[in-house]
């Protein structure tokens, strides 16, 4: 009977595991910098990241196959110490949602990390614990699958994020005593993991959360059938946008929106009215100069 039960435990541990995860992640370690004759440790890397992410369950809902987040984390390494196994680099970590009635996927997260640094022993078990702190390396990899979730949910139900924007801060919290780049409040850019979830976590930066789902419920989601009502609410979020980059034009946030829809803006109002493309010419560019060049592409 005992056998029984155990073989019961075991083909529900595999059938519950099925259907826990929620992301589909490709992790890639980029080692074209580092002088070494054999990089087995680099494919091992990835191939660890890239079940860590995909078999760790983040979320609390019961996600289908066929639903689960596609996200993209590039690790580009700079510096590799085979005697103290020390890994330090950039990484790229980009996500997208599907858009409803097409095979678009949109981008929502395309942001571009300075300081990923961590220690890895090949073939080593990678623990994580979102309420303590084991290693950098699973930090880094927590904060961004929760912060990945987060947008992901935002982008679905007005600040349905939050659960999991509060487990990124958890993990960012507990990562400050590293005392690694990255997850301290007062750093030399304003490119940092705390940046990214103490902003989306403040009060003043709520419009932003707004816009991404608006933008993408009222928007991108109803293209296909009304095209000219939902960029007429893409504009109405890009206003509310506006808000924010006249009451704190520096905030990492506002990068992170244009570095994820800047593309996909210039797109979307090709094809729109000759007395719209002015108007939203003039509205990005003023709040996105760095990418005004693209937006003049819109009138074409």
């Amino acid at each position: 009977m005992r056998n029984v039960t155990i073989i019961i435990a075991v083909l529900f541990t595999f059938v519950t595991k099925g259907f826990s995860q929620d992301l589909l992640c490709k992790v890639n370690v980029i080692d074209n910098q580092i002088a070494i004759t054999d990089k087995h440790i680099f494919r091992t890397l990835e191939q660890v990241l890239t079940d860590f992410m995909n078999n760790t369950k983040w979320s609390t809902d019961k996600i289908q196959t066929n639903e689960r987040i596609e996200c993209t984390i590039q690790i580009i390494l700079t510096n590799y110490d085979p005697q103290t196994n020390h890994f330090t680099g950039s990484a790229q970590i980009q996500s997208v949602r599907p858009i409803f009635s097409s095979s678009y996927n949109s981008v929502l997260l395309n942001f571009n990390d300075e300081n990923w640094e961590f220690d890895y022993i090949e073939f080593s078990r990678l623990d994580f614990n979102e309420n303590s702190y084991s290693s950098n390396l699973t930090s880094l990899l927590g904060f961004y699958a929760y912060y990945i979730l987060g947008l992901d949910y935002d982008s679905f139900g007005s600040f349905g994020g939050n659960p999991y924007f509060n487990k990124a801060q958890s993990v960012a919290s507990n990562a400050q005593q590293s005392g690694l780049a990255g997850w301290k409040p007062f750093e030399k850019s304003m490119r940092t993991r705390y940046n990214l979830i103490d902003n989306i976590l403040d009060e003043r930066f709520r419009p932003i959360r707004q816009a991404y789902y608006k933008y993408h419920r009222q928007g991108l989601d109803i293209m296909t059938k009304k095209p000219e009502d939902a960029r007429k609410n893409i504009y109405a979020c890009l206003e509310l946008v506006q808000g924010v980059y006249k009451t704190a034009p520096n905030t990492v946030l506002l990068q992170v929106f244009f570095e994820a829809k800047s593309d996909e803006l210039v797109n979307i109002y090709k094809n729109a009215t000759p007395s719209e493309k002015p108007k939203v010419i003039a509205l990005l560019t003023e709040m996105n100069v760095t990418n005004s060049t693209k937006y003049e592409k819109i009138k074409n």
